[in-house]
């Protein structure tokens, strides 16, 4: 029998030492980082995604830091004003989605001679942004050096290599740009502005090889807006796919309709969605060994158009019972 539980709404919003999955590349030997968890919102309207990243970071003493995350295509970048997450717990509150217990899981550019270009060079906020795209891959590890002592962090070879290397894979599968973002953590923990990037992409998109620079264990929760639902099929085949095979647990929540003007709190460009396009809000969350095979990506197309609802057994009359759905979700 499938449990439900219902999502407490702190969960989504505080935690431990966490941090979305910017994952960090660069810090001095005698620091110690924690990355017990990965939080972020991800907006796709079928032709662009929005990905919201909070950051929750602690470390043993104060220190400066460059994390890292790839992209399919060049991202804007911006400051998100507000606290996004929260105000998506909110909606999950509203909204009642619950979480099911899954089986645990075993077991081309343009023409240019620099290596690496720079394409935007930013403070924003809190944050040191910079936005990259490598043409080539074999003299990045020169540069990835000059650039973390433009920064004033001493190299350690051992972690540079370990960038490299992640950054070649990335390469290897088509993926060219880069952001860059320094930020100063301190020994307790601090909640750093959240950053908006928003990319062209006809696939869910979220980084999570990156998270294998650091190892351990730990979760990832994705708040996704998209314009249809995940089931738990494809959500276990997704794991599947991405994870190593070793234990992990998966869940799912259920979907919910909602509208584009319930999101602006979260994302304000209401233009970002059409005014008749169909929204589901969904959480998935994935808690294990940060060893990633590949990225969490799925094609939009394949979504299912509808509200997803979990099958379980009513506990009165111990019979198959499906939640009621609203009577918009019984349209779609």
């Amino acid at each position: 029998m499938k449990q439900l539980f219902a999502i407490p709404v702190f969960l989504l919003f505080l935690a431990g030492a966490a941090h979305a999955d910017k994952g960090p590349v660069l810090w001095h030997k005698d620091v110690k980082l924690s990355q017990e968890s990965q939080k972020a919102i991800v907006f796709h309207n079928a032709k662009e995604e929005v990905l919201v990243l909070g950051t929750e970071l602690k470390a043993s003493r104060e220190t400066e830091i460059l994390e890292f995350i790839p992209f399919p295509s060049e991202p804007e970048v911006s400051l998100a004003t507000g606290n996004p997450l929260e105000e998506a717990a909110r909606l999950i509150n509203r909204k009642g989605l619950v979480f099911t217990f899954s089986d645990a899981v075993k077991g081309g550019g343009e023409n240019t001679t620099a290596p690496v270009e720079i394409r935007l060079s930013k403070k924003i906020g809190l944050h040191d942004v910079t936005v990259v795209k490598i043409h080539a891959i074999d003299r990045f590890d020169r540069w990835l050096e000059d650039f973390f002592k433009s920064k004033g962090i001493q190299a350690d070879r051992e972690k540079l290599s370990a960038v490299y290397r992640n950054a070649q894979d990335y390469i290897g599968r088509g993926i060219q740009y880069f952001v860059f973002d320094q930020v100063r953590v301190s020994e307790s923990v601090r909640l750093v502005e959240p950053l908006i990037y928003r990319f062209k992409t006809d696939r869910i998109y979220y980084p999570l090889k990156t998270s294998n620079l650091i190892g351990g264990t730990g979760a990832v929760e994705l708040i996704l807006v998209l314009p249809g639902s995940i089931t738990e099929d494809i959500w276990r085949s997704i794991w599947k796919i991405f994870t190593r095979g070793s234990d992990s647990d998966i869940k799912i929540s259920s979907s919910a309709k909602v509208y584009p003007e319930e999101l602006t709190s979260m994302y304000p460009d209401a233009s970002f969605f059409s005014r008749s396009a169909k929204i589901y809000l969904q959480v998935v969350k994935y808690s294990g060994t940060y060893d990633f095979k590949d990225d969490f990506t799925y094609p939009v197309g394949k979504l299912v158009p509808y509200a997803y609802r979990h099958n379980h057994r009513d506990p009165i009359y111990d019979a198959p019972f499906t939640p009621p759905l609203p009577r918009d979700e019984r349209r779609d």
